[in-house]
């Protein structure tokens, strides 16, 4: 996938793979896994590293299935560098989960079917 930003450094966690982008972060989760506070550690700090200062987007790639704790929004809503999440995804399940999903978090959340699209909608929301 093209991407107009260029890669800054990719990570290996223990949930997955991560690449940072100059506005955005971009998560590929493992299957099976679930987000819980106590998983999705790994993610805070490679956030916590590159955005302490610096305005982001969080892109997921569901394309492995996996469980969220939807009350880990409302803790990282509290990242106010965090400007929003991106979820890319064409399953249907994961477009009835963003509604609830929404209801935990206080910023723009936002379904796209491309990385690209959401690529797109994180350059235009951090500009």
């Amino acid at each position: 996938m093209e991407r107009d930003s260029e890669l800054i450094k990719k990570y290996k966690v223990d949930i997955g793979f991560v690449e940072v982008f100059e506005n955005y972060m971009i998560a590929n989760l493992n299957e099976g896994i679930t987000l819980t506070i106590d998983t999705a550690i790994e993610l805070i700090y490679i956030a916590d590293i590159h955005f302490s200062t610096q305005d982001f987007i969080y892109i997921t790639c569901r394309k492995n299935s996996y469980a969220v704790d939807p009350t880990l929004y409302t803790k990282v809503a509290e990242i106010p560098t965090l400007k929003g999440i991106a979820i890319v995804s064409d399953k249907i399940v994961d477009r009835n989960n963003l509604n609830v999903e929404r209801l935990f978090f206080n910023k723009p959340m936002m379904l796209f079917e491309s990385v690209t699209d959401a690529t797109d909608w994180a350059e235009l929301i951090i500009g």
